[in-house]
Order: structure tokens, then C-alpha cells, then sequence
């Protein structure tokens, strides 16, 4: 049961995490980074797009090419030598065809799962600006209070941030 999970995990993990990504993003960018990011995000979607109608204009001709693949490889000589009676027939044509529809249909979905990861981390790369435009300006705002300490003696060793 556990492989199942991690199946379900691995199949859904680039969109999830692209999700997670996102609402991360909206709280923590500014307007000029949030203009780049749907940029960004327009174009992925765009080849997102391109890939998907590609995919649905050449499905046939994708599924012959993998079925001539498929039929050379399975007419290959093969140099093991079975039993003319335990040999399975390598030509099934039924059998050939369900598994090219499965291999292009594969195909795609890691194609799809590339533009994912790519977005993935052209949304992390922005976050990370963010994060680190966050953690400049809090260094800023804690020098600023260092520098501007107050207290004398004995209470100016002990470290204060209220201020």
C-alpha cells in the first residue's frame, strides 16, 4: 500500500508543488515581481497549451511511428533460442497498438511534467528574490535599532529588539 501512496505522491507532487509555490508567491511579492512571475506564468501555460494541441493533432501519426518501433523491434533477430512451441508471437498488432497508445500517452504526460518542474523553478527562482529582498530589509531594520541603542551601561549589553 505503501508504493501505491508514493505512486499517487510522485504522479501529483510537480502540480502540487507548483500550487504551494503559487500562494507562497501572492503573499510574498511585490507588484513588479508578481507582473514578471504571470509573465512567466502565461508563457508556461501557453507551451502548455502548444504541447496539449500537438498532442491531440498528431496523436495517430505519433501512435504509427511508435507502432513501426514497436514491430522492427519485435522483428528483430533474436539470438536466444526458445522452443518453437514456447514462443510468443511478437507480432500482435492489438497488443502493439495498446502499447504505443501507452507510450505516447507517457510521452506526453512527462512532456507536460517538464513545462511543470520549469515553472516550478522559475517560480522558486522569484520567491527566492523575495525572501532575500525580505531579509535585506530586516538586516536594515535591525542595524538601524542597533545603531540607534540608547542605554547605558550595564543595559546596553543585554541584546533588546522591542525597540
Amino acid at each position: 500500500m505503501a508504493s501505491l501512496s508514493q505512486e499517487v505522491r510522485e504522479l501529483f507532487e510537480p502540480r502540487s508543488e507548483l500550487n504551494k509555490l503559487r500562494v507562497q508567491a501572492a503573499k510574498l511579492l511585490n507588484a513588479d515581481e508578481w507582473k514578471s512571475l504571470k509573465k512567466a506564468s502565461e508563457e508556461f501555460e501557453q507551451e502548455r497549451r502548444a504541447v496539449k494541441r500537438s498532442y491531440e493533432k498528431e496523436f495517430e501519426g505519433r501512435v504509427a511511428r511508435v507502432s513501426q518501433r514497436l514491430i522492427n523491434e519485435a522483428g528483430s533477430v533474436k539470438r536466444h533460442l526458445t522452443p518453437r512451441g514456447l514462443g510468443g508471437d511478437g507480432f500482435n498488432r492489438e497488443r502493439i497498438r495498446t502499447q504505443a497508445k501507452l507510450a505516447v500517452r507517457a510521452a506526453h504526460k512527462s512532456e507536460l511534467a517538464k513545462i511543470d518542474k520549469r515553472e516550478t523553478e522559475a517560480t522558486r527562482l522569484c520567491l527566492d528574490k523575495a525572501l532575500l529582498r525580505g531579509k535585506r530589509r530586516e538586516k536594515l531594520i535591525g542595524d538601524f535599532q542597533t545603531a540607534t541603542d540608547r542605554r547605558v551601561g550595564q543595559e546596553r549589553r543585554t541584546r533588546s529588539w522591542s525597540r
